[in-house]
């Protein structure tokens, strides 16, 4: 396996992420004033709204609607209408910046892996023609298990980003985006697989409760996870105190992802006697350098730094408990109450190797590093420490050591459209914040 962690490669990408451009105002212009002392900043921002007529909206059963890529200047008009929704932490031209730099600052979103959709009537021209609704997909490896344990690699597609303009919400866009999306992606990019050209299935996570989706084809999964207040005051130098805990910084990544996959593809290999399909995406450096890109642009506007710490881990080889992690702020940085540090992959050696694990050792190593987790949160202006899916186990120590189980009904539902033969029934392994989108 390829390790990009830990290289510099000659197409700009330093342990998998390229560094991000200064920050424009991309489009917008900033005009400072003085006045007796006082500065103010004053933005104009420019508003491109495809100098669209108020022509008659097409109903969404038209055939003249379609699915097809948007140009330069409508992609920014629409991260300039969802900045509102999604762009809370940062000032408007800023999250402008941060959705373009996103599109190539990390191998696998680069080079075709993220592809932006948009629904629009294919009658109207380019940047004249409403944007009716949008979507982003990304490809991701996947590998796929058969009941008897032969494991196969293959493309599945992580859906995301899905909007809707204001201005034509209510009139059932955003389904028939969805309907002719999920259409679209069985076979889109199965050329770029690895191994067999097959899609295996498209994902993604729904904010809006698990009825919409569901109804378009994405059942939904366990989407569940523990929680842990971020460290506080009193906590904090003891979180920093905790013996035999290696501080994970990026070099470290590498190994550690050629050593999960290696035992995640063993576990698939495994022969099941329950007839169910397994499937998982591979926890590997690219996944964690895509979610260090998006965590390092907004770090670095919201505090002039980077991160150092990615995780934490406890033990020797075989009988290891280590987490990665990655900061996510969807409030200013003051709004500690809507910002989360995501525990992005949670391995027990022991566990993932089919052995024993003793609970009182595992609920021990668990809180060593769930507590440099909390004191990293509380550094970070995050105000909870959220662990996806864990395993009914790990679930049960991590209990132990102070967290709090929540069942999540409205965000973050996990759902998946399969691909495969109808009726298969699939497990997902691995079903961890990594794979998120």
């Amino acid at each position: 396996m390829t390790n990009a962690i830990d290289k510099t490669a000659t197409n700009g990408y330093t342990n998998g992420v390229k560094a991000s451009p200064p920050a424009t105002t991309n489009g917008a212009t900033t005009t400072t004033h003085a006045s007796n002392g006082t500065t103010t900043t004053t933005k104009e921002t420019t508003n491109n709204t495809n100098n669209t007529t108020a022509a008659p909206l097409p109903p969404a059963t038209s055939p003249s609607l379609h699915l097809t890529h948007p140009t330069p200047s409508e992609r920014r008009n629409t991260w300039l209408k969802s900045s509102t929704d999604w762009g809370a932490a940062l000032p408007t031209p800023v999250y402008i910046e941060r959705e373009s730099h996103l599109c190539s600052a990390s191998a696998l979103a680069d080079a075709g892996g993220i592809t932006h959709w948009i629904l629009v009537d294919r009658s109207l021209p380019a940047d004249a023609r409403p944007v009716l609704a949008t979507a982003e997909s990304l490809r991701k490896r996947t590998l796929v298990a058969t009941p008897e344990g032969v494991v196969r690699e293959g493309v599945s597609h992580g859906i995301g980003s899905v909007f809707c303009y204001p201005e034509y919400r209510g009139h059932g866009y955003a389904s028939r985006m969805m309907t002719e999306l999920g259409e679209v992606l069985k076979g889109w990019q199965a050329e770029e697989s690895r191994d067999q050209k097959e899609v295996v299935f498209s994902k993604l996570y729904s904010d809006i409760g698990r009825g919409f989706y569901g109804r378009h084809g994405w059942m939904p999964f366990p989407s569940g996870h523990v929680e842990f207040p971020a460290a506080g005051g009193e906590e904090v130098g003891e979180s920093g105190k905790v013996g035999g805990v290696k501080r994970l910084l990026t070099g470290d990544l590498g190994e550690l992802c050629e050593a999960d996959e290696g035992m995640l593809r063993a576990l698939m290999e495994r022969p099941r006697g329950d007839g169910k399909t397994r499937v998982a995406i591979p926890p590997d450096a690219e996944h964690f350098a895509w979610h260090r890109a998006r965590e390092e642009f907004v770090t670095q506007a919201l505090f002039g730094r980077v991160p150092e710490v990615r995780g934490a881990l406890v033990g020797e080889v075989g009988s290891r408990v280590w987490a990665v992690w990655t900061r996510g702020f969807y409030g200013k940085k003051t709004e500690t109450k809507k910002n989360t540090l995501y525990i992005l992959r949670l391995v027990v050696e022991e566990e993932m190797k089919g052995g024993k694990v003793d609970e009182e050792v595992l609920a021990r190593k668990l809180g060593d590093v769930v507590g440099v987790a909390r004191g990293e949160a509380r550094e970070w202006g995050c105000g909870r420490v959220e662990v996806w899916n864990p395993s009914a186990g790990v679930g049960g120590a991590l209990e132990k050591v102070g967290g709090t189980r929540v069942e999540r009904e409205k965000e973050g539902i996990a759902s998946v459209m399969w691909y495969g033969k109808e009726g298969e029934e699939v497990e997902w392994l691995a079903n961890e914040k990594y794979a998120w989108c």
